[in-house]
């Protein structure tokens, strides 16, 4: 399994670094319009080998991917505590069609696996630029937020996160939608079990919905939980398990691309499914569908198509 990244700031090193402790890749390649960054994070990842799976590891321009399994995109501006994601559109959108560009001509057979965000307008970039099927162009999409949705009401009714069974959908921004129609912890609904309230299940979603924008203003930039994310992606893609993930792909029904439950395997991104949502859910997930729509509208303006 070879895999490249694009793109080595602190988002794109953590995946890398994770990724080699998994022990997910036989080859991988990073690839930085800074190369000494890149070569500084190939050899600090490097120097894990003694202690580490086996990793063939190394930096190099865009035709040093070439024959890669997986193409991952983490390249473009980071966004600030106090702006939209989508102020990055401009920032990000014609680094993102370049790297894609390159990693069709040196890897025609590769899935490609979108980081950069805005997230949801760079995967319909991807998917337009590339002209795969669908599912080989997958974006992280909610998968970071159901990570923290669950982690939250881990912590919130004090149960084990991992038991959780709670999703967010739509938008990977200000529109997302963590769904409170059916939690369950271990098949059991979250409503029975002791101190369970409303209230409190209210708060989590405004915390999640908030979270990027805290540890942000707090630390600079979220890079564990991002990391973690996108190796859980990259894991169920290597070990074809066929793991449920709210991954970002352009969605026929919808028209554009966007986050919803669905099956990863090593053919890439499979079915989506439908999940139980109120009837409130379901206009929040319209207007979020909607959302992304007007953000690649105004993309496609902006680059002249």
């Amino acid at each position: 399994m070879k895999i490249s990244l694009m793109g080595c700031g602190k988002v794109g090193a953590a995946v890398a670094y994770t990724a080699m402790w998994k022990g997910l890749a036989r080859e991988m390649v990073l690839v930085d319009i800074s190369a000494e960054k890149a070569r500084g994070e190939m050899l600090d990842i490097l120097q894990c080998q003694a202690f580490a799976p086996s990793m063939k590891i190394r930096v190099g321009d865009a035709a040093a991917t070439a024959g890669s399994d997986i193409v991952v995109i983490t390249a473009g501006v980071p966004r600030k505590a106090d702006e939209p994601r989508v102020l990055l559109l401009s920032r990000n959108a014609g680094v993102v069609a370049e790297l894609v560009r390159d990693a069709v001509k040196y890897s025609p057979d590769c899935l490609l696996f979108i980081i950069t965000n805005p997230l949801d307008v760079m995967v319909q970039l991807a998917y337009e630029v590339a002209n795969f099927p669908a599912g080989r162009v997958i974006g992280m999409g909610t998968v970071l937020d159901t990570f923290r949705y669950r982690s939250y009401i881990g912590e919130t009714f004090h149960v084990d996160a991992k038991d959780v069974d709670a999703y967010v959908v739509g938008e990977h921004g200000e529109t997302m939608v963590p769904i409170t129609t059916g939690v369950r912890v271990r098949g059991i609904p979250l409503v029975d079990f002791p101190g369970y309230d409303n209230a409190l299940l209210d708060r989590v979603v405004g915390d999640v919905i908030r979270a990027s924008g805290e540890v942000i203003a707090l630390k600079g930039g979220t890079v564990f939980a991002p990391a973690t994310a996108a190796n859980a992606v990259l894991e169920a893609i290597v070990m074809d398990s066929g793991s449920v993930l709210p991954v970002c792909t352009y969605n026929q029904d919808f028209g554009v691309a966007v986050s919803l439950p669905t099956i990863v395997n090593r053919a890439g991104a499979g079915k989506a499914f439908s999940i139980d949502m109120s009837a409130k859910e379901e206009a929040f997930l319209a207007k979020s569908v909607d959302n992304i729509k007007a953000f690649v509208a105004d993309m496609k303006a902006g680059m002249g198509g």
